[in-house]
């Protein structure tokens, strides 16, 4: 068994995000660097995306495969994902010693579950760091809720993985500029054929999805004043495909069931995007949240504790800034359709 010739990026998103495309390219670069083993890209996107080959070359990558697939269906599917990139690595002559890494998430996920099975390879599932050797990968992987981190280890590659890492806003050590411009490479491929009757969309209901499982959690605090608040945040959950979520002394009022209360004495949730609303942000209520989540503050108090804690911050009444940031979306949702 050697380590590995090449780690392979997969470079997918729900929305085509070429901010995503790009941190995630960065982090497996980052990843990579101390095993000295070149870097390849596969990004999947529905259009032509020339800017976004452009700045992908501004990467220290080996090499950059562009797939445009047109017919990708909406909402989005892992299985169309992971078919694309089945036939692109066979086409790479995908080897025992590569690794293959998808941004984390449940897309992420699934895809690379599935492409460990159809390689015959090793599913790592979520981790936060892959390390390669002469014999084996190892991947660390978060346990207990998060509360704690374990290294597992497996020899028979090509080993697959959901790469989160934990620099939320670190400066990345990657060279801004490559030596070598990374070869480019233009495809077209289909996610096809599709079942019309497969994909059926249904409205999320925020108060039955599981606050553990969401990609997306909105919550509220004691400052949403009273069920009245926690009905808006509904409203702005459902449209989001987000879970209800809540503190102890919102679910202590009688705002919102127990099974959604987050923190030391509720549930530990590591979603991608954590919304607090009303929320001050004390450490029993931050214990449980996942420190690799983003957290998305919206408090009237500019002095409150969970601004040090926040990836965003916005001071603002929610009164006023929920309908009117509902109301944008729903405008927006309605143009894409009209546009359609």
């Amino acid at each position: 068994m050697t380590s590995p010739s090449r780690i392979i990026a997969l470079l997918l998103d729900e929305h085509d995000d070429a901010q995503q495309f790009v941190s995630h390219a960065r982090d497996v670069l980052e990843m990579a660097q101390p095993h000295a083993r070149e870097v390849v890209a596969m990004c999947v996107t529905r259009t032509h995306r020339p800017e976004l080959a452009e700045r992908l070359q501004g990467l220290p990558l080996h090499h950059i495969v562009c797939i445009v697939v047109a017919d990708l269906r909406d909402p989005v599917q892992a299985v169309d994902f992971a078919s694309v990139f089945e036939r692109a690595l066979q086409a790479f002559a995908l080897q025992h010693g590569d690794g293959v890494c998808a941004p984390a998430g449940a897309l992420g996920e699934e895809v690379v579950a599935r492409l460990a099975a159809a390689f015959d390879g090793c599913a790592f599932g979520r981790v936060q760091q892959l390390v390669f050797d002469a014999n084996d990968a190892q991947a660390d992987r978060a346990v207990f809720g998060g509360r704690s981190t374990v290294r597992v280890r497996a020899g028979h590659g090509p080993w697959f993985a959901a790469l989160r890492t934990a620099r939320a806003c670190a400066v990345p050590s990657v060279p801004a500029v490559p030596a070598v411009a990374a070869t480019l490479e233009w495809r077209e491929a289909s996610s096809g054929p599709h079942d019309a009757g497969e994909i059926v969309g249904v409205a999320g209901d925020a108060a039955r999805i599981p606050v553990e499982t969401a990609r997306i959690v909105v919550s509220g605090g004691r400052g949403m004043q009273g069920p009245d608040g926690f009905e808006l945040l509904a409203k702005l959950a459902s449209r989001l495909d987000a879970a209800l979520g809540g503190s102890l002394p919102a679910v202590d009022a009688g705002w919102l069931p127990v099974t959604h209360q987050v923190g030391q004495s509720g549930k530990f949730v590591s979603p991608a995007i954590y919304l607090a609303v009303g929320i001050s942000g004390t450490p029993q209520h931050l214990a449980g949240v996942s420190t690799t989540t983003r957290i998305v503050a919206i408090n009237n108090d500019e002095q409150a504790d969970i601004f040090n804690m926040a990836d965003v911050g916005i001071v603002a009444d929610w009164g006023t800034f929920l309908p009117a940031l509902i109301a944008r979306m729903d405008a927006t949702r309605d143009a894409r359709a009209n546009s359609r």
